[in-house]
């Protein structure tokens, strides 16, 4: 069971109080993984929403492109890291996340039967994983609790998309 303190550095939890977040930890598992494993694939069953507690993770999407878009990549030379060649085919890198920082929210707020993206442990990464199950339930046993960590999704949604109106822009203008 995770400790009130590593909790407290989760920001998904951040709204929470002491007694809350005691309340949480009871129905969180804790789960590791090793540099390189897959946490989900695309099109896998969704389990829950995931927080770092230590280790980085990537989320990334395999790309089905045509040879037209392609070769319009390898022009423009993209210098980032977005969009990738691989040995498994062309991807796009979303993000790679650190401790404190939560994922898969998505799936289970939309009621997602299954993942959109790929998550993988970039280095040994331990997690604190809320079940979909866990995240229904507190309908009912703490309304509470879930609005606090609705106004965190919210908040990290909006970070998120001013990040993408910058990269948009980004894209459409240049450096």
């Amino acid at each position: 069971m995770p400790s009130v303190d590593d909790l407290k550095k989760q920001s998904l939890l951040e709204w929470l109080v002491d007694e809350e977040l005691e309340f949480v930890a009871n129905k969180l598992e804790t789960k590791t993984y090793k540099a390189k494993d897959s946490i989900f694939k695309e099109q896998e069953e969704t389990k829950g929403i995931y927080m770092i507690n230590k280790g980085k993770v990537e989320i990334k999407r395999r790309l089905q492109l045509d040879t037209k878009t392609k070769m319009l990549i390898m022009l423009r030379n993209i210098s980032s890291n977005e969009i990738k060649h691989t040995a498994a085919g062309w991807e796009h890198v979303f993000s790679n996340l650190e401790a404190g920082i939560f994922f898969g929210e998505l799936s289970v707020v939309e009621g997602r039967k299954n993942h959109s993206a790929e998550a993988v442990a970039l280095e040994d990464t331990e997690l604190f994983i809320m079940s979909k199950g866990v995240f229904a339930e507190l309908e009912t046993e703490s309304t509470i609790i879930l609005a606090k960590l609705m106004k965190s999704i919210a908040k990290s949604a909006s970070s998120n998309l001013r990040q993408l109106n910058k990269r948009v822009l980004k894209a459409l203008i240049g450096n």
